[in-house]
């Protein structure tokens, strides 16, 4: 029998967007599916621009309102730049259609509580694409602590680093400016690691923080100059239920320290990995008598769930598409009624509980 189609409306086209038609166009020949992803529309404000793509994929422009009214799509995936969700989303959410909302949700707490409680309104399934709890090691990192792995957390250090933008001759861009994306480093990197901080132990709270901005000003790409005003970089210590502290750090400026580490430090061992790094071994595991073990955990339903979302080793896309590809894949499966990995699946309140603390950390005076 053929799968059903999921008709997929892609909202935005810009280089977040093309990783979500990679994973989506990619996903049936790296897993078995009960369903079968169409990229079926594109809503877009330059489709002189995207009309090649948009042919070579099969898939028809159209206007979010010409979407909207379009029976035939199953699904809007928003990917736009973050001035344009409020809005983007929340009419999606209105008309009561599933919605995969990319990170961050809105440009301020205030934003963000507002597409949360639609969200949390509708019947409609939803998602925040908080794709670094389908990182290679989260799962099993979260099976290990519940089996008491490493005993009482004491102390964590979770970090992402990037240099993509250490370079002063690279023009300044929306991402560069508060009003469009509402925060820099912190909001754009740090909100996954807040994520995971929440996902893994609960609520946080906040001890102190720092931020950044070395690069002042960039071309405006006509022969002036603008200012820059979201942070470089950012760091903030935090402490977690139980009493443990965990410091996140998130940096778009670290040429040379690619990557993203996850340490977690507790009273009986400790646990590390990259999140960015799907190469073996993806998580060390250290008991009390500084024995290494590369070992998975025990294959709970959870972890092997999570697993089979992911494409496997063999056929990997890359980490960033991975991720991508597995949180798409777990959405999919949400919108056709089943949920292979119930608790697991990022919610846009889950988004903007960490959005409220990143807020809080770029606030914070220097």
């Amino acid at each position: 029998m053929t799968p059903p189609e999921l008709r997929i409306c892609l909202v935005g086209f810009g280089s977040i967007a093309r990783t979500h038609a990679s994973a989506l166009a990619a996903l049936p020949s790296v897993r078995a599916l009960p369903f079968r992803p169409v990229l079926a529309a594109i809503v877009t404000d330059r489709p002189a621009d995207v009309a090649a793509d948009a042919a070579l994929l099969g898939a028809r422009i159209l206007t979010l309102d010409e979407a909207l009214a379009d029976t035939s799509l199953d699904v809007f995936d928003v990917t736009t730049r973050n001035v344009r969700h409020l809005d983007q989303a929340g009419a999606i959410l209105r008309a009561g259609q599933p919605l995969y909302l990319e990170k961050p949700i809105g440009r301020t707490p205030e934003e963000a509580d507002a597409l949360a409680a639609q969200a949390a309104a509708s019947a409609a399934p939803s998602q925040a694409g908080l794709v670094t709890r389908y990182s290679a090691g989260v799962a099993e990192t979260r099976s290990l602590l519940r089996t008491g792995a490493i005993g009482e957390l004491l102390q964590g250090r979770l970090g992402l680093f990037h240099g993509s933008y250490l370079d002063p001759a690279r023009p300044t861009s929306w991402r560069l400016q508060a009003d469009q994306a509402g925060g820099g480093a912190m909001l754009d990197l740090g909100l996954h690691l807040v994520d995971l901080l929440r996902f893994l132990f609960g609520e946080a709270e906040l001890l102190a923080a720092r931020h950044a901005t070395f690069l002042a000003d960039r071309s405006d790409g006509s022969g002036g100059r603008r200012p820059v005003d979201v942070d470089d970089w950012a760091w903030a210590e935090v402490r977690l239920p139980g009493g443990g502290r965990a410091t996140v750090e998130a940096s778009r400026i670290s040429l040379g320290a690619e990557g993203g580490p996850l340490e977690l430090y507790g009273s009986e061992g400790s646990l590390v990995a990259d999140l960015e790094d799907g190469r073996p071994p993806r998580l060390h595991r250290f008991d009390g008598r500084e024995a290494e073990f590369r070992g998975r955990a025990a294959a709970e339903p959870e972890l092997r769930a999570v697993r089979d979302l992911r494409p496997p080793a063999r056929l990997t896309l890359g980490p960033f598409v991975d991720g991508q590809a597995a949180a798409l894949h777990h959405f999919l499966l949400r919108v056709l009624g089943g949920d292979p990995v119930p608790g697991f699946a990022p919610t846009l309140a889950d988004s903007a509980a960490a959005e409220r603390l990143v807020a809080a950390i770029t606030a914070a005076p220097d």
